[in-house]
């Protein structure tokens, strides 16, 4: 990662837990916004064909709407989002093996994990959470994991717990319109335990704020089965809208 001084927003969580679709519909929404979103070529050395390749092939592979095409093709991306000729933020899409693989649940973070622990970019760990996600005993492990993250965030590090399929949930009053503290309620009882190694601990900021961390309800869109796999439609504008002033409020705080 090339740039120090560029916030990184990383998106953590097991395989198949919709990180690329996230990243899909979020360079969608900041393009329509008025953003340039763009991949980071330096990222990996020239002798990365593969890499090269998925860069030359960005913006193909953002607007297709074949979801597995997508997801096959997209690994281990830096992208950047500029506005008005300034880097506002970098982000970070890997494989999700690499941060937790729930048939290694306690494997160390690869050394690239760590390099980026220990940059000195402001950094937003956006965590993905899913309702109905694999069995107990690989959430009890996820929490560990996370928890095992958070001991070694830097003070100024966030944290944005992303509940994707928002959709699949009775929690959705209208679009856009979230039962928040029973979405909440629920991930609880999914994932025990997640939000302790975020307690605020500060007499006065907790009287209002539980934990030091941010929850948003999140939809990537709408996967109808079609011949050559899944064929992709954009979620609801409104939970792009959320997510990403959500995470300006991390970056700029």
């Amino acid at each position: 990662i090339s740039d120090p001084s560029a916030p990184l927003v990383i998106l953590f969580g097991p395989p198949a837990c919709g990180k690329t679709m996230t990243l899909v519909r979020m360079t969608r929404f900041l393009k329509l916004e008025g953003y340039t979103v763009s991949p980071i070529r330096t990222f990996r050395p020239t002798s990365d064909t593969n890499y090269a390749d998925i860069c030359e092939h960005f913006d193909k592979n953002m607007n297709s709407n074949n979801a597995a095409a997508s997801t096959d093709l997209i690994s281990f991306m830096l992208v950047e989002v500029i506005k008005n000729g300034r880097r506002i933020c970098q982000i970070l899409e890997a494989p999700g093996e690499y941060y937790f693989d729930p048939t290694d649940p306690n494997a160390p973070f690869p050394s690239y994990v760590h390099s980026i622990i220990a940059s000195s970019n402001r950094k937003v760990w956006a965590i993905m959470l899913e309702p109905e996600w694999m069995d107990e005993p690989d959430r009890a492990n996820y929490v560990s994991k996370i928890t095992r993250l958070k001991q070694q965030m830097r003070p100024k590090d966030s944290v944005v717990f992303v509940y994707n399929k928002i959709d699949m949930t009775n929690f959705v009053r209208t679009i856009g319109d979230i039962n928040v503290k029973e979405a909440i309620k629920d991930v609880k009882n999914l994932y025990p335990g997640i939000f302790v190694p975020f307690m605020n601990h500060n007499p006065i900021t907790s009287l209002w704020k539980e934990y030091n961390c941010d929850f948003v309800p999140f939809q990537t869109g709408y996967y109808t089965k079609a011949v050559n796999g899944l064929t992709y439609q954009e979620g609801p504008r409104e939970y792009c809208v959320e997510l990403w002033k959500c995470i300006m409020n991390k970056i700029t705080g």
